[in-house]
């Protein structure tokens, strides 16, 4: 990951959704084409200064390689960050951004033949867009199936889209879409009504069985969603190695009443080892921070991982780990910003 910002000019704005959410499209140049190399499925953060103070986002970069850089950020109720971009953002201008990062995300390969199941929910849809189009195109031999839950029709983020890619790719690709309200209106007749969960899943498995023996499951959506859907998914013998899941924030915190303790830490960042000190229930981020120090760091709400580091000593609690799988926390790994102390001594390291 590379933490360095680079002003890229914005090139397009799409309103998506009717103005609900927003799509920006930047203008690449050539001498950062590699710097911004993505995988489909990965993010970058934007950072903006807004009312004096500095604010960071990671957004999912919705079109695959080789596409144009473009994200996609949904309107949140009261999102200072999200609004600020569907009202205010317009063509030509500079924007701070991030090279892309993540480890949510799909590498095709023209010679692999394997099935992808994809589960998403509300804006989950952007990386599961990317890594669609990614088998879609570099993929032959392989096939995909969204099973896609929103609200209503008005609420489907890249509908017209992914019309497109069912109609210019036949059994190739699926779309199921569930809607949990739909409106008598609606333009569309959705596949089910309800919610993703895990009668729903074994139904659409068996009405479009693997093609193949290797087979990859992609989970991204809100709340409770991924947790729910890696259950139905593993009730159903999927092993959990092909279950790759990214949150899109809420349902997934853990016990945040739990006070973090005063504690000294050593910190190793850029070969360097400092001593921070940690306030009762302060985040190690936030206490390094304090000090001085620049630690890479991004959504600070636990689903990006760019504030991931290295516990080598003492014990954090962390009150949500949506960035980190089982294997990663094995590793000692933790989200600086999400963990406070649980004893009065650290070590912890952002060097790889």
């Amino acid at each position: 990951m590379n933490p360095n910002f680079f002003s890229l000019r914005i090139a397009e704005i799409q309103p998506e959704i009717k103005g609900k959410a927003t799509s920006v499209i930047f203008d690449l140049p050539a001498n950062l084409a590699e710097t911004f190399r993505w995988q489909a499925g990965q993010h970058v953060t934007l950072r903006f200064h807004l009312n004096g103070t500095e604010q960071r986002r990671s957004y999912t970069i919705s079109n695959p390689p080789g596409a144009p850089l473009r994200i996609t950020v949904k309107r949140v109720v009261d999102g200072m960050v999200s609004n600020h971009i569907g009202d205010h953002l317009k063509p030509g201008d500079m924007i701070d951004v991030m090279p892309p990062f993540g480890q949510f995300s799909l590498s095709p390969d023209a010679l692999n033949r394997r099935t992808h199941y994809f589960f998403g929910a509300g804006s989950g849809i952007t990386p599961l867009f990317a890594m669609i189009n990614a088998v879609l195109e570099e993929e032959p031999h392989s096939v995909a199936h969204l099973i896609y839950g929103n609200i209503d029709d008005g609420s489907i983020i890249f509908h017209n889209e992914l019309g497109k890619l069912t109609a210019e790719h036949g059994s190739r690709f699926t779309v199921r879409h569930v809607l949990s309200a739909p409106s008598m209106w609606r333009s569309i007749s959705p596949w089910r009504k309800g919610r993703v969960d895990a009668g729903l899943i074994k139904d659409a498995i068996a009405e479009t069985p693997p093609v193949a023996q290797d087979v990859q499951y992609w989970v991204c959506g809100p709340g409770t969603m991924n947790a729910d859907v890696k259950d139905a998914l593993m009730a159903l013998d999927a092993p959990a190695s092909r279950i790759h899941m990214e949150s899109f924030g809420g349902g997934e915190v853990a016990a945040p009443s739990v006070i973090g303790v005063a504690a000294k830490a050593k910190v190793e960042l850029d070969g360097a080892v400092h001593d921070v000190s940690v306030a009762e229930n302060e985040t190690l981020l936030n206490a390094v921070l304090s000090a001085g120090l620049a630690p890479p760091f991004s959504c600070q709400s636990g689903v990006c991982g760019a504030c991931k580091a290295r516990l080598t000593n003492g014990q954090v609690h962390m009150r949500a780990r949506m960035a980190l799988e089982d294997s990663d926390i094995a590793r000692g790994e933790i989200l600086s910003c999400q963990s406070v102390a649980a004893s009065d001594e650290l070590s912890i390291s952002f060097d790889k």
